[in-house]
């Protein structure tokens, strides 16, 4: 990708038929015209930005790097990245820029409109490319991993990182972990949400050649964070009317599985953030 400073970009291999994964996404309970999803997202950055840049500071990234981040929300870690690397070029996708274009951006970082399931990035021209509860919404994870992977240059980096849900029967509060589960089930029939498929990252990096492959968790606990329950609370509005509308979940059931998060002495996990990294030889 040609560095193309501070602007905004549309992917030329976007374009396609009403079928493909960003109308699905654009359309559905986590889409960017949703009510809340702007502020969904930043508290998810709040609270994920934080490992994401633990693993990132691990890796040997110099100051002209090119870098990738796919699906990048509201770009908090677009523009962690372009400050990182001054003198290489960022690229921060979506498939609904709207986030990113009000973002304050420097002239490394250029924002592009592209479809991650079919857009694509020249071969070998990347020293890293990240993306972060993104593939576990998409069709074929797998084959983006493969796809992605022919992006980077020898050496360079793909980190992925995707949650995945903790056993609703282990949680000692029922209705909770209902809600949880309801929340799962009504993205995988609005969006075909796999919430299996973190586990599979470490395999899918090693098919597609990479090596080094490495992989930690972060785990999300409700009730004892207030940024954390912050995200949690605004999720479970942005899904209340898909739970009522395909009958998943009662609205009196949600707001007794809600109350849990004003307990004092609640606490209970809701998801493990899976981050996986790996190298192209």
């Amino acid at each position: 990708m040609p560095a193309t400073a501070g602007i905004r970009l549309r992917d030329a291999g976007d374009a396609g038929d009403a079928g493909d994964a960003g109308d699905a996404y654009t359309n559905g309970v986590l889409g960017h015209g949703r009510t809340g999803e702007y502020e969904r997202l930043r508290l998810l950055e709040r609270v994920s930005d934080p490992a994401t840049v633990r693993i990132l500071e691990r890796l040997p990234m110099t100051r002209s790097w090119h870098c990738a981040d796919i699906g990048a929300g509201t770009g908090s870690l677009a523009g962690w990245l372009a400050a990182r690397c001054p003198d290489g070029q960022v690229t921060a996708t979506d498939v609904d820029t709207r986030y990113l274009d009000a973002m304050p951006r420097p002239g490394n970082l250029t924002v592009l409109d592209q479809d991650a399931t079919r857009g694509s990035f020249p071969p070998a021209s990347l020293d890293l490319v990240h993306a972060r509860a993104l593939l576990t919404h998409l069709p074929g994870p797998e084959k983006v991993v493969r796809r992605m992977a022919g992006w980077l240059k020898p050496g360079g980096w793909l980190v992925i990182e995707d949650p995945t849900y903790l056993p609703a029967e282990a949680s000692p509060y029922p209705e909770f972990a209902a809600l949880l589960a309801a929340c799962g089930r009504l993205l995988a029939l609005t969006q075909a949400t796999d919430t299996t498929w973190a586990r599979r990252i470490p395999a899918a990096m090693a098919e597609a050649g990479l090596t080094d492959v490495g992989m930690s968790a972060e785990l999300s606990v409700c009730g004892r964070d207030e940024v954390e329950d912050a995200y949690w609370r605004r999720s479970f509005a942005q899904a209340t009317p898909g739970l009522l509308e395909y009958g998943l979940m009662s609205e009196d059931r949600i707001q007794r599985a809600v109350g849990h998060l004003d307990e004092p002495g609640f606490a209970d996990a809701a998801w493990l953030m899976v981050s996986c990294w790996a190298r192209r030889r």
